[in-house]
């Protein structure tokens, strides 16, 4: 019994969730860094921090985005887009060995502090030579300003008008 539980913690141990707080700092550096760079317009800053095998997640956009060129393009047309800045604030980080997966609130305000978009995104991380670089990342159309965001059609009853 005791020399399956010992095989067993040595086959999962790589799956064990880390506390480590130095590892969680330096994945909130990456995720901020990549906000900073974002804000700044830094497209090439953002390719750094992210995996040669990067793929966004994005439900307005019409076709994948995968791959570093065309990661590359969305960025540079979102960044474009933007007319305020992004913050974005970790709500929940795990880490299980050389992955991370983090949930954050992801906030567009305008240059007038007004709230262009607000929603939440999930990110994956991967550590690569040492250094956490971004590999997948899904968001809910916090990137694409309101303005872009068709509404109903005026001949389609909005759905949360209230009731009369």
């Amino acid at each position: 019994m005791r020399i399956a539980i010992l095989l067993l913690s040595i086959v999962f141990a790589p799956l064990a969730l880390a506390e480590d707080p130095a590892d969680l700092r330096a994945l909130e550096a990456a995720t901020q860094a990549w906000v900073k760079a974002f804000n700044a317009h830094d497209t090439d800053a953002l390719m750094k921090l992210a995996t040669p095998d990067v793929a966004l997640i994005e439900p307005s956009a019409a076709v994948p985005v995968n791959g570093p060129q065309a990661v590359r393009a969305a960025w540079e047309a979102a960044s474009a887009d933007m007319q305020g800045h992004v913050a974005s604030v970790t709500r929940e980080v795990s880490i299980a060995g050389d992955i991370a997966w983090r949930t954050a609130v992801v906030t567009n305000k305008l240059p007038n502090g007004e709230v262009a978009a607000r929603g939440q995104s999930l990110e994956i991380w991967k550590r690569v030579n040492g250094e956490w670089r971004l590999h997948r990342q899904m968001s809910a159309n916090i990137l694409t300003l309101p303005r872009l965001r068709p509404g109903p059609p005026p001949s389609r009853p909005a759905l949360d008008a209230p009731v009369q």
